[in-house]
């Protein structure tokens, strides 16, 4: 080689290489160190091969070598050198073909420049490159690039800040994994390594990047791949959006949709699920993951699908609509009962860009409808047990108006419940305002047992018809928590309870005076037959004196005096042998009207009853008793007899006969118009022996003979006296005597 040319190329700034049969034969001093170690003089010459590996070929002798004659402009070519670094070099190649005698390719001369290098002399790739570098650091997002090896090669200042290092420690020097620290990095999972595999972009990967404190950041990663002008790959970029916010709303969301009850359920316009809360997975008994793309009417019911396509429809018109419904479900594959289920639904659709989203809400409402059937029952069984006590029940608000007036009280009280409910004007007008306060005093007070209780107390009503109505009343205040919420009032009617003992206190009375009656009829018995005997003697010698005496002496009228004393004697021991008696002499079956009718048609002749007035106002309906008809007719005529003394032979006696309410017996009554019986003296009447007569005039034993038969025909009497005079005799009897029921009766002659 000329030693001139070699001289003048020795310190040429550029890398210059001279080859001869494919064998370098020139190194300047900048090829020298841009080849190092790894190319000497004599070395086969690497431009050859570098461009046949470049086209993917295997490169035949001189095929690709300029000193064949092949051309080379600024070719990117790349040489790995051989040493402990064995650093990849990057240059640029122009070359051309030595001639000599002519045309004939004799060797090759090239000049190599390092590839940066090249480019930053290039004043429009320096133009670009500056273009570029200011679009990616004023690039939005987050954003680095890496050469294939993901050592990072650029970073922008928001790259910076998310990660918290500059771009000085980290560029060529980090990889990307180093710098993001993401669970993917260094796996097959690695976004970067992805791309340049397959050489397709990614985009909107969500993951977590940590800073350079170790902060988590969520973000989401697009990723492409970097080609030289050949198309080959030479790195990667990756652009970050830093998601946390919206992931932070998200997570917001995530919770309340778990926090609520109800399940929700998110479809597209196409009805297919996009999002379902794990209430609604719970619901239709199907993990989440499985619900996302399902058909809605898969999911649910075929009513919630209709409903949503019509929701649709109206969105896509132009209008907003919301619907509400309740529907049932299939029960719980794990449910014992295998009971229907029942639902509200809330449903309201919405167009979100060019989208619609339909968001369905699901609140189970099986257990309130299950427990309202019950409290349903039990409310109805409570209030059957109201309506149905005997005693009545009122419940009145704090206001004190009444909000309960069952059954028992309608009986008791004769207002009907639509007349006291809501009414306070009408509730006061069986139950005085004092009486209420009083209660009311009580409930509040520690005198009268526990407060908001009050024990039976006996009070006294007002009924409709304006009656006096005695009840035993209780009460008690019901409380919410402190709150008095009502107040109860629940009583019992004491009429007949005072009646019942009104009757046991005058059976006792007669029973008293039956034992008295059974006792003086022993002793009368006895008295009786020990007197008969000496007045039948005393009458005998009377009438034997009679006749030997002469007519019209005063001996004789004497005598007859006797006679006619002796024979009432007789009368009145009659009349104790007759009380005496204890049971009932003819039994048969007759009729008392025709008993009454002949002993006032009897006694109505007497001297006694002529200026007496007496009505007899019978039932010809009156059913026949049985019993002894000459025993009552004595009844009867004892009974008119003493109204005729209590008159002094001037008034009016009523009788009346009319069936027992029941029908199980018959009500006589008679009424005098004399001075009556005063109130002192009306519990002794029927005692034996007992007469307001003046001494000679009674024996006293008429009502008690009365009582005694009545007695054991199985029936009672009973008297009033009117203030003004007046008495009333009321005697029922059975149709039976009950101690002579089992035996046979006779019929009354002609009946």
């Amino acid at each position: 080689m000329d030693e001139t040319f070699s001289a003048s190329l020795a310190d040429f700034p550029d890398a210059v290489l001279m080859a001869h049969g494919e064998k370098v034969v020139f190194l300047n001093h900048a090829a020298q160190k841009l080849f190092g170690a790894s190319l000497s003089l004599g070395d086969p010459c690497p431009i050859c091969r570098l461009v046949a590996k470049r086209e993917g070929k295997e490169a035949e002798q001189g095929e690709f070598c300029p000193g064949a004659g092949i051309t080379l402009n600024n070719v990117p070519l790349f040489f790995k050198e051989v040493g402990p670094t064995a650093e990849t070099l990057k240059i640029t190649v122009t070359a051309s073909p030595i001639r000599k005698d002519g045309d004939r390719p004799y060797g090759c001369f090239a000049v190599l420049r390092e590839l940066p290098l090249d480019l930053l002399a290039n004043r429009a790739m320096q133009l670009q490159r500056a273009t570029l570098t200011s679009i990616l650091d004023n690039f939005p997002m987050p954003f680095f690039m890496v050469n294939p090896d993901l050592v990072l090669t650029h970073v922008n200042e928001q790259m910076e800040k998310l990660t918290g290092y500059s771009r000085d420690e980290v560029v060529g020097k980090l990889t990307c994994g180093e710098v993001l620290n993401t669970v993917q990095c260094g796996t097959c999972d690695c976004i970067l390594k992805q791309v340049m595999d397959s050489q397709k972009p990614v985009y909107g990967v969500q993951r977590a990047v940590r800073d350079r404190q170790g902060r988590e950041v969520q973000v989401t990663v697009s990723a492409s791949i970097i080609v030289d002008q050949f198309g080959k790959v030479i790195g990667g970029f990756e652009a970050i959006q830093d998601i946390t916010p919206i992931v932070e709303v998200q997570r917001k969301i995530d919770l309340l949709t778990e926090l609520t009850r109800e399940g929700i359920l998110m479809v597209d316009e196409n009805l297919k699920v996009l999002f379902a809360n794990s209430k609604m997975a719970n619901i239709v008994e199907t993990p989440r993951e499985e619900l996302i793309g399902k058909d809605l009417g898969e999911v649910l019911t075929g009513q919630h699908r209709r409903s949503a396509q019509e929701l649709a429809k109206l969105v896509e018109q132009g209008y907003q609509w919301d619907l509400q419904f309740c529907n049932t479900m299939d029960p719980l594959k794990s449910s014992p009962t295998k009971e229907q289920r029942v639902f509200e639904t809330s449903m309201a659709a919405s167009r979100i860009g060019t989208s619609t989203l339909i968001c369905i809400y699901l609140r189970d409402l099986s257990y309130r409808v299950k427990i309202g059937r019950e409290l349903y029952k039990t409310n109805t069984f409570l209030q059957n047990i109201i309506q149905c006590s005997v005693d009545g029940i009122v419940v009145v608000d704090p206001k004190g108006v009444p909000i309960i007036f069952n059954e028992g009280a309608e009986r008791i009280l004769g207002f009907k419940a639509e007349e006291i409910i809501g009414n306070r004007e009408n509730f006061f007008k069986f139950y005085r305002s004092e009486v209420a306060t009083e209660v009311m005093r009580r409930l509040r007070s520690h005198e009268y047992g526990p407060p908001d209780r009050l024990g039976n107390m006996q009070v006294t009503f007002i009924n409709k018809q304006g009656e006096e109505v005695p009840v035993n009343f209780s009460a008690a205040i019901i409380r919410e928590g402190a709150k008095e919420i009502a107040s109860v009032g629940i009583f019992s009617d004491l009429r007949e309870h005072l009646k019942m003992r009104k009757e046991l206190e005058n059976s006792q009375a007669q029973l008293l005076q039956a034992e008295k009656i059974a006792g003086l009829g022993r002793l009368a018995a006895g008295v009786a037959h020990e007197i008969n005997n000496p007045l039948a003697g005393i009458l005998i010698y009377a009438e034997i004196l009679k006749r030997d005496l002469e007519a019209n002496t005063q001996v004789r009228d004497n005598v007859e005096v006797i006679i006619e004393q002796t024979v009432r004697c007789q009368q009145i021991v009659n009349r104790l042998l007759e009380f005496s008696r204890q049971s009932l002499g003819q039994r048969m079956l007759f009729d008392l009207n025709e008993v009454i009718s002949r002993c006032v048609d009897l006694i109505s002749h007497q001297p006694l009853f002529h200026n007496i007035e007496i009505n007899c106002g019978l039932d010809p309906e009156l059913p026949q008793i049985i019993g002894d008809p000459g025993q009552l007719q004595q009844v009867f005529t004892n009974l008119l007899l003493n109204a005729a003394d209590a008159m002094n032979g001037q008034g009016k006696v009523s009788i009346s006969s009319f069936p027992k309410p029941g029908g199980d017996g018959v009500v006589l009554t008679f009424t005098d118009t004399g001075p009556g019986i005063m109130p002192a003296i009306r519990g002794k009447i029927f005692e034996p022996f007992f007469t307001t007569k003046p001494p000679g005039k009674g024996t006293g034993l008429g009502l008690s003979i009365v009582y005694g038969v009545l007695r054991r025909h199985g029936g009672a009497i009973e008297v009033e006296s009117a203030p003004l005079g007046g008495a009333t005799f009321t005697i029922t009897l059975p149709l039976d005597t009950p101690e002579h029921r089992e035996m046979p009766f006779e019929m009354e002659p002609g009946s």
